[in-house]
């Protein structure tokens, strides 16, 4: 899996400015100066995250299982984006085979032989036989308020593991000095050794 966050860090920046901007006007307190990271920090706390919708964040995600896209896209405040196997299934066979984890091999394979055998098929019909662990690409992006959700429910321990390990990178690649706006959400990964 390899998660890169395409939202520039002056955009975030700026966001952050409009998030303030917003929760200062809803007090008529629009000529007020305030610390952004304070200021958000406490309307956290307050509990009053609709201010967080005017943040969001664009992330590119590669080599996420389509099982792991069901669940994300039971998130639907989110804007998804997944490369279509309708154009890119017979195109991207080989190289998918190549990154599956050897338990997965034998199946794919055997699915390869199928659509070489039978190549008047077409995608549309052939998808019906991908199984849950086969490869996708996405572009997902997010609201601030729905982000801190989704890291609330899947970092926990029950989560899918793989969509724990979505989810920490989710985090992990957003710049410093914004993840005061998401690290109470995060559980921690428990090492069992």
């Amino acid at each position: 899996m390899n998660v890169t966050l395409l939202t520039r860090t002056g955009s975030i920046q700026d966001m952050e400015n409009f998030a303030v901007k917003a929760a200062l006007t809803c007090h008529a307190n629009t000529d007020k100066q305030v610390n952004n990271q304070e200021f958000l920090t406490k309307i956290i706390k307050a509990g009053h995250e609709s201010i967080l919708e005017h943040i969001y964040l664009t992330y590119s995600i590669k080599g996420i299982s389509r099982a792991l896209l069901q669940e994300l896209a039971r998130h639907r405040h989110i804007t998804l984006s997944v490369e279509s196997t309708r154009h890119t299934l017979k195109k991207n066979f080989d190289t998918v085979l190549v990154t599956l984890p050897s338990a997965y091999k034998d199946y794919a394979f055997e699915l390869w032989c199928k659509l070489k055998d039978t190549p008047d098929i077409p995608n549309d019909e052939l998808k019906y036989f991908l199984p849950e662990f086969w490869p996708t690409n996405l572009i997902l992006t997010s609201n601030v308020r729905e982000l801190r959700h989704i890291l609330n429910l899947r970092t926990a321990p029950q989560a899918l593991k793989e969509f724990r390990n979505l989810a920490h990178e989710l985090f992990n690649v957003v710049p410093e000095q914004f993840k005061y706006l998401l690290q109470d959400c995060v559980h921690q990964e428990v090492n069992n050794g």
